[in-house]
């Protein structure tokens, strides 16, 4: 019988239903503490348990194509190949730049940004915190993965042409 932490994950779809699954638990486990009456910031923070829980269990185990299955990733290492690391920490940093603009924007009072607030200052601020640890982790993997000389392999693909 294997053990959680040897289960792998390589096909891109089990990947996206993975994704899919976490979001729902997590919503569940959040709205359940909501409804039993917790404080918003217990219910804030368990978001962001069941986030981060979610994303370390996901990498892992899911792994890249031409990524070895059985040994265990680094610690850091969040991803595959430095490629797709720096384009999550990317999205990441943009998302959390843009969470905590819309944050200040709000709590200044600036018309236009009342929905930030209606959805509630401490869920924005979840939000922003979430986006900005985890763009810090995937560039951290993707500096720590250049520096190492891991590289993403280049298929061989033959040549289809006919020639004559």
């Amino acid at each position: 019988m294997r053990r959680i932490p040897e289960f792998r994950i390589v096909r891109w779809e089990i990947k996206v239903l993975y994704v899919v699954l976490a979001w729902i638990v997590g919503y569940v486990v959040v709205d359940l503490v909501r409804s039993i009456g917790a404080p918003v910031v217990v219910v804030s923070l368990v978001g962001l348990a069941t986030t981060f829980v979610s994303f370390a269990l996901a990498v892992r185990i899911f792994r890249g194509a031409d990524e070895p299955v059985e040994p265990p990733r680094p610690w850091w290492r969040m991803t595959a190949w430095p490629t797709l690391s720096r384009r999550l920490g990317i999205l990441f940093t943009v998302l959390a730049v843009v969470c905590t603009v819309g944050i200040t924007l709000a709590v200044a009072g600036v018309p236009g940004t009342e929905s930030t607030l209606d959805v509630g200052l401490a869920a924005a601020i979840e939000v922003a915190v979430t986006c900005a640890a985890l763009a810090f982790l995937y560039l951290n993997s993707a500096v720590r993965m250049s520096r190492l000389g891991i590289v993403k392999p280049v298929p061989l693909r033959p040549d289809a042409r006919l020639k004559f």
